[in-house]
């Protein structure tokens, strides 16, 4: 294969090839059987169009209060009410003068997808979306009205950030936009540097003590000051190693995670650093590579490395205090934190139910076949699912 300038891989198709070149042709991925220790009330479930179908787009639903807001890749973003799953309004990108322009041909109606991958987020009191032309839009959360619309030069390959007075966005191509929240007005771009060949994704920012948390395409994590957006400071926590192309992928694709003035990230062949954020020195790391988002609780990072394997590592020293490697070799999603477990889904649609206290497998149940590409979504009453085809359901548990 040859590989130019600035290409990129998804995701999935750079795990089947890892994974693939290193087992056995014959090999099948079989489940364990189990007995299953949860049992979750289906609350409701619903739909928002064809979901992201075949695209590796990270679209996962968005809570603010009492309101659950979904989206689909062609760009239908839907309200539900969380506790009853009514539909309380709907907006389609692919109308009106948000429509994206395909020659003007009006028999393609049908056809048009707004490329919605940038997912959905909640702050200022307004829904954000992005997409991959560089739309960024922000809805009224109450009744879908759209309140501003802005470009940004860049594909939209994350969930926009609301944070220090900004709407922040991290796109493809190396720029991080920092948006005026009430007008969509730029404030300031900061421009990455990428590696020759990335993953096709990116984190999201994250927000903390004045400072703008990032992760770049070249293995690095920097913090710019949000006021101006100039770099505050910019280190490596991973270095390109190994003969072949793929090996040398280090991404920080997975968003970084600010705690008590600590920054918590990860990437793709690379390691897991703890650094602080108001100077960038390395606390700790340690052997962990992963492109999955991860979650921070009670002091615990819950992780999920790029072959399928869990981890639960302290956030104190970096000290493995379990692992679980049930779906070694399986393509699921990043983790989702929910009351005392922790939730993973898959690719063939299986929800996997484990103990956050010592990672013993307790329960898979079966969804929609189309699979699982993003982690649940959770609440401290509920957990929210998305599948690739756009099905919705929203579960709860009495502990």
């Amino acid at each position: 294969m040859k590989l130019s300038v600035r290409t990129t891989l998804v995701p999935a198709l750079l795990a089947f090839v890892l994974v693939g070149c290193s087992s056995n042709d014959e090999e099948e991925l079989v489940l364990p059987e189990i007995d299953n220790k949860v049992t979750p009330d289906y609350v409701w479930s619903s739909s928002v169009g064809d979901g992201i179908e075949h695209y590796d787009s990270k679209i996962k639903p968005a809570v603010f209060g009492d309101k659950v807001f979904v989206a689909s890749r062609a760009g239908e973003i839907v309200a539900f009410n969380l506790q009853n799953g009514d539909k309380l309004w709907s907006y389609d990108l692919r109308n009106g003068d948000d429509a994206p322009l395909f020659g003007g041909i009006s028999h393609w109606w049908n056809n048009r997808n707004a490329k919605l991958a940038g997912g959905v987020a909640v702050g200022f009191d307004k829904v954000l979306v992005g997409t991959e032309d560089g739309d960024v839009l922000a809805l009224n959360p109450e009744t879908g009205e759209k309140v501003w619309h802005v470009k940004v030069k860049g594909e939209v390959l994350a969930a926009p950030v609301a944070g220090e007075g900004l709407i922040l966005v991290n796109t493809g191509g190396g720029r991080i936009f920092a948006l005026q929240p009430d007008t969509g007005e730029q404030r300031w771009m900061h421009e990455t540097e990428n590696a020759l060949l990335t993953l096709r994704g990116i984190s999201s920012v994250a927000t903390a003590a004045g400072g703008v948390v990032y992760g770049s395409g070249n293995g690095k994590v920097g913090v710019l000051i949000s006021e101006q957006g100039a770099p505050a400071w910019e280190e490596a926590v991973a270095v390109a190693k190994g003969s072949t192309d793929l090996a040398r992928i280090i991404d920080v694709d997975a968003t970084p995670i600010v705690q008590n003035g600590t920054i918590y990230a990860i990437a793709y062949n690379g390691q897991l650093v703890a650094m602080e954020l108001r100077s960038g020195r390395v606390l700790w790391k340690r052997d962990y590579a992963s492109f999955l988002d991860m979650q921070i609780v009670d002091n615990i990072i819950y992780l999920v490395d790029s072959t399928g394997k869990l981890y639960a590592v302290d956030t104190r020293n970096g000290l493995e205090i379990w692992s679980q490697q049930t779906l070694h070799k399986h393509f699921v999603t990043g983790p989702a934190v929910y009351k005392n477990y922790l939730v993973v889904g898959d690719n063939e649609g299986n929800l996997h139910w484990f103990s956050r206290d010592k990672g013993e497998y307790l329960a898979r149940h079966e969804f929609d076949s189309s699979g699982f590409y993003t982690e649940a979504v959770s609440t401290s009453d509920y957990l929210i699912l998305q599948t690739r085809n756009g099905e919705i359901d929203v579960l709860r548990t009495a502990d």
